[in-house]
């Protein structure tokens, strides 16, 4: 799903047709719910059938399961199906949706309200597209991983088996790596940033902050570029003057 990036970067919800507004929550709405909370809420969004179906030890199940019950295997169904897992994926939906979601069993979807009146739906068809938008709104660009099993060529399938486990891997190594959490970048922008401070930087919605991080940190290896151009001279032409605007969203 591509997203423009002035949208992404704004405090106002982005419009999903059928469903609602998706929210970037301000880093005191994110402080009110919790970090672990928001990290939980996060990682159900990024939940897939095998993983989900891993946690409850049912894999062996899954895989005696034929190709077209695994095709009618999804998330959302899975989610849905206890009552414990349903209230907390509403509650997750309700933290980065603009309306008011709730459950129904007899139409087996969440229906959106604003002012009492059903503005939109999230069932299963569009539940894939409702977190891709949450998780990009939050900073995040979940990989979307290959069917393997539709892949008819077995040197494609181990190809592919290895790009996913790669991936894996590259996402354990950045979940470890605590100089990327949340709140030491809250602490490094703040103090880095002429303009914010630990008082302001509240007010900034989560994408806004993780950008906020990302320019600085540009800007920084520009600056050192700069003071070594006008030392000792543009070698090659290799600096390139105009870095300190250039655009980061590449995949949006």
């Amino acid at each position: 799903m591509k997203l423009d990036y002035f949208a992404l970067l704004s405090p106002e919800p982005i419009y999903l047709q059928g469903v609602g507004g998706i929210l970037s929550p301000k880093l005191s709405a994110i402080s009110r719910l919790g970090i672990q909370n928001y990290q939980h809420y996060l990682a159900v969004l990024l939940l897939e059938t095998q993983s989900y179906l891993a946690a409850l030890g049912l894999t062996n199940e899954y895989e005696t399961l034929t190709k077209e019950e695994k095709s009618r295997t999804d998330i959302f169904s899975l989610l849905t199906l206890q009552e414990q897992s349903t209230s907390l994926l509403q509650d997750v939906l309700n933290f980065f949706i603009e309306e008011t979601v709730r459950y129904s069993t007899e139409q087996n979807c969440f229906l959106v309200y604003r002012e009492e009146s059903v503005t939109g739906t999230i069932h299963k068809e569009n539940y894939p597209l409702v977190c891709d938008c949450i998780c990009r709104r939050n900073c995040i660009k979940p990989g979307m991983d290959a069917d393997i099993s539709k892949v008819k060529s077995k040197k494609a399938q181990d190809i592919l088996k290895k790009l996913s486990q790669g991936r894996a891997a590259k996402t354990k190594q950045a979940q470890s790596d605590r100089n990327m959490e949340l709140g030491n970048i809250i602490s490094a922008v703040a103090n880095k940033s002429h303009s914010l401070n630990i008082l302001n930087i509240w007010d900034l919605t989560v994408f806004q902050v993780w950008d906020c991080f990302s320019r600085l940190s540009n800007n920084s290896i520009y600056d050192i570029q700069s003071m070594s151009v006008a030392a000792w001279g543009n070698k090659d032409n290799a600096f390139d003057i105009s870095a300190w605007f250039k655009r980061m969203d590449t995949d949006n």
